[in-house]
């Protein structure tokens, strides 16, 4: 044992340092890691007093910026789970309570969305943004939008995160020394005179203020969450385009929310699913060299096969060329990987150098000689790259969400029989599909679900964030679509997409250049008669000639006339803005079958109009 090995210190100093540490966190200067945290101090002190008080109580967040503010409903912490296990017991608990209410374990849904790790602030109701504070009350940070920090949420009220882009502080700030993302928002907010990098981050729109009700989500049942317990973290984490910790799962049945409540440390209906930091030394064995879509070439490092928080490890990412250059990464370098929030496998040191290193100089998949972009290699053989073409098709059919067959070992031989190009796949047919080895049952179904893609209802902004164009995902997507039409795209200009909300010089060239290259396959199957779900124009939502255009409003319940996503689909479509939350702005709250009574109370003592989903469908047919 150590001198700071906190079984030998008494609990007073134990909780002091656990506070120091939880202030400097969220002061974006930590002195310890996460895990070290929970696993190693917080963990003393539940084993020695399980009752104390500093257990119980939120970590309260420093001040910040201007005048405290009470927050409406308390910002509570999380509980969190480190294994299926844990979660087990908490679903156990989560079902016990529905027994009692005799609520069907088939009506429960949960949802699982990534865990920013940012600084946590509540977009309110009269427009002003507040951190969490110590739960109760928190400080006015509203500044940071006149700074430059861009609201995602549309000002919709409700709980998020002050982040940056992983991507742009990868590209632009880690190289110069900052340790991490979250640091540099709370500099943003807790300084008065803002660096030259920070101003610099803010113009380019990579400081955001993201609601977790705008975030991707996975939605499904308590015994897929426990089976896939893994996988979901992954696919979570790996499709969030901000720094993370952990993934929060939590119910959407709202009458049984209210029945679980909270304790004063966190809500009973939710839980974080984290994973174990842990480390370990390995050595490289070898070096492969993979081509993505957009033509960079990533080294994955092979390494002596280990164990880390119960996975086997063989695989570890270098993340850039650059990275092999500077840190002399080759066979025989010994490192040390961790395994840790991020569930990916990542470098944390390298403990023996190799003696030389050795970049690729050509493309694996193509022959292409490789090219350097600051620290990337890139192969620019875009168009007759096996590797691109089978990774830009498979990332349309996985973002489009309405096409089942197309996954990698299908596109994988799709390409190699020379059908390549999503033209060459939608113009295929049964007899296409056995000449290159698929049998006929196979090249039915596949046939089939391409016809089934161009009935089936899909969001423009799903459809266009498919195509893979650089600073276009989903979510930029829909906010590009609610100023023009997908079809009028190719007309669009730097300037006029620079003139939206969160868009900058250096994200809006790169739109242009990629909606330039990508343009003839968008045009080729628009033309195939998609059945878009079109983005309400901000310009025409106030025009629009309906009962409910102008409108806020939310679904809930258990709808009979149709399901709650198609109706959200509807209202949108006649000009209304559909929230997750009620609010003091909420203009309706539409209830089906089984809601509770404590959302019902809130819109009633907002003064928010309740109505039924029969009451609903009059006020469309104009009754």
């Amino acid at each position: 044992m150590t001198k700071k090995d906190p079984k030998l210190w008494k609990t007073p100093k134990l909780v002091s340092f656990l506070e120091q540490a939880s202030v400097a966190y969220r002061e974006g200067s930590p002195i310890i890691d996460d895990d070290t945290y929970d696993h190693v101090y917080l963990a003393e002190l539940q084993q020695r007093e399980p009752g104390h008080p500093f257990l119980n109580k939120i970590e309260i967040e420093p001040d910040f910026g201007a005048g405290r503010l009470k927050h409406s409903v308390p910002m509570l912490s999380i509980e969190k789970s480190y294994s299926v296990q844990e979660t087990q017991k908490w679903v156990n608990r989560v079902l016990k309570e529905a027994s009692k209410q005799t609520i069907n374990e088939d009506d429960i849904r949960v949802i699982a969305t990534a865990k920013l790790d940012g600084l946590a602030a509540v977009y309110r109701e009269d427009g002003l943004l507040a951190t969490r504070g110590d739960g109760n009350y928190g400080n006015d940070i509203t500044s940071c939008f006149a700074k430059g920090v861009v609201n995602i949420g549309d000002n919709v009220p409700g709980v998020g995160e002050l982040v940056m882009t992983t991507d742009y502080f990868e590209k632009n700030l880690k190289k110069l020394g900052y340790a991490h993302p979250r640091n540099i928002c709370v500099g943003v907010v807790n300084s008065d005179e803002v660096n030259e990098d920070f101003i610099k981050a803010l113009k380019d729109g990579a400081v955001r203020f993201v609601p977790y009700s705008t975030m991707d989500r996975w939605e499904g049942s308590f015994d897929q969450l426990i089976k896939n317990h893994e996988s979901i973290q992954s696919e979570v984490l790996e499709s969030c385009e901000y720094p993370t910790d952990g993934v929060v799962v939590e119910i959407t049945h709202s009458s049984l929310k209210t029945l679980l409540g909270s304790t004063s440390h966190h809500h009973r209906w939710q839980i974080a699913l984290k994973q174990r930091s842990e480390t370990k030394q390995t050595t490289i064995i070898n070096i492969v060299w993979q081509t993505k879509r957009t033509g960079r070439v990533t080294p994955v490092l092979e390494v002596e096969p280990i164990e880390l928080s119960g996975a086997n490890v063989s695989r570890v990412t270098a993340h850039h060329a650059g990275n092999v250059k500077t840190l002399k990464l080759c066979k025989g370098a010994v490192i040390s990987v961790e395994r840790s929030g991020e569930v990916i496998p990542k470098i944390v040191d390298v403990i023996k150098a190799a003696s030389k290193t050795m970049t690729a100089k050509t493309c694996s998949s193509c022959g292409q000689e490789l090219t350097w972009h600051r620290d990337f290699l890139v192969c620019k053989n875009h168009s007759e790259c096996p590797a691109q073409m089978e990774n830009t098709l498979e990332h349309f059919f996985k973002i489009h969400g309405q096409v089942d067959g197309f996954g990698s070992k299908s596109i994988k031989k799709l390409v190699a029989g020379g059908i390549d190009t999503l033209e060459k796949i939608y113009a295929s047919n049964e007899e296409d599909f056995q000449s290159i080895g698929f049998g006929p049952g196979q090249s039915k179904n596949l046939r089939r679900e391409l016809d089934r893609s161009l009935i089936v209802e899909t969001e423009d902004w799903r459809f266009l964030g498919a195509f893979g164009i650089p600073q276009l995902g989903k979510g930029d997507s829909r906010r590009l679509l609610e100023h023009m039409r997908i079809e009028e795209l190719d007309k669009i200009t730097q300037e006029e997409i620079m003139e939206i909300e969160g868009f900058a010089e250096i994200s809006s060239a790169d739109i242009i250049h990629g909606l330039s290259k990508r343009w003839p396959t968008i045009r080729y199957m628009l033309g195939l008669g998609f059945n878009l779900i079109q983005t309400p124009l901000l310009s025409e939502t106030k025009t629009i000639n309906s009962p409910i255009s102008g409108m806020k409003l939310i679904f809930t319940g258990k709808m009979v006339f149709g399901s709650r996503d198609e109706m959200k689909k509807n209202a949108l479509q006649l000009g209304a803005k559909v929230q997750t939350s009620v609010s003091s702005k909420t203009d309706l709250l539409i209830c089906g079958e089984k809601v509770g009574p404590a959302k019902i109370a809130k819109a009633e003592n907002l003064g928010v109009r309740v109505i039924s989903e029969t009451d609903y469908n009059s006020l469309l047919a104009g009754d």
